[in-house]
């Protein structure tokens, strides 16, 4: 077993293949997609924090060891029933993993993928809830932040073209996803 993001890839290439085929979809693509690289960040963590390599046999230099995953768990919840990796990585990688070759801090530590990231997560969280609250913040931090001063909606958002970068706001956000989940995966390529 290694650390691979196959599955991550093959779900944002069947949202894709649907959103070719409906493009009214594109915000509940994006949504599935962001779950899954969401798993594949915990996978991800959990098998590098038991010693198991990525791609290339890359293997980062652990700090602390491990018995297995219960282990590490239990030391990662601090008396909560729900582990955050989301939250607990950024956080926690530099006392597990040693810096030189940690997967996750060239990822955590790059201000567009931290953008890009929490713009995704802001998306998520209003396509979820479209809450009062969450509708605020995707005015704020996203559609502003994009230099849109009206409101639209997430999936005419989504479909927008970026004009630096010529490519719709989903195309962005999805090379995203694979760049730094490839990163992840052979850190020592980078």
């Amino acid at each position: 077993m290694i650390v691979n993001n196959d599955n991550l890839l093959s779900k944002i290439e069947e949202w894709n293949k649907e959103v070719s085929k409906n493009d009214k979809i594109i915000d509940i693509a994006l949504f599935k997609i962001f779950i899954e690289f969401e798993k594949f960040l915990e996978n991800s963590f959990v098998s590098y924090a038991l010693g198991i390599c990525g791609k290339n046999n890359f293997s980062p230099t652990l700090r602390l060891q491990f018995k297995d995953k219960k282990h590490l768990e239990g030391l990662l919840r601090c008396d909560s029933q729900y582990i955050d990796y989301i939250k607990k990585i950024p956080k926690i990688k530099e006392f597990i993993f040693e810096e030189k070759d940690c997967p996750f801090h060239k990822v955590f530590v790059d201000p567009k993928f931290r953008t890009h990231f929490e713009q995704i997560q802001v998306l998520r969280n209003f396509i979820a809830h479209e809450s009062e609250e969450s509708k605020e913040k995707y005015k704020r931090k996203v559609l502003r932040a994009s230099g849109i001063n009206k409101y639209i909606s997430v999936d005419t958002f989504l479909k927008t073209i970026n004009k630096k970068r010529n490519i719709s706001y989903y195309t962005i956000y999805i090379e995203t996803i694979k760049f730094y989940s490839d990163v992840i995966c052979d850190a020592s390529s980078e």
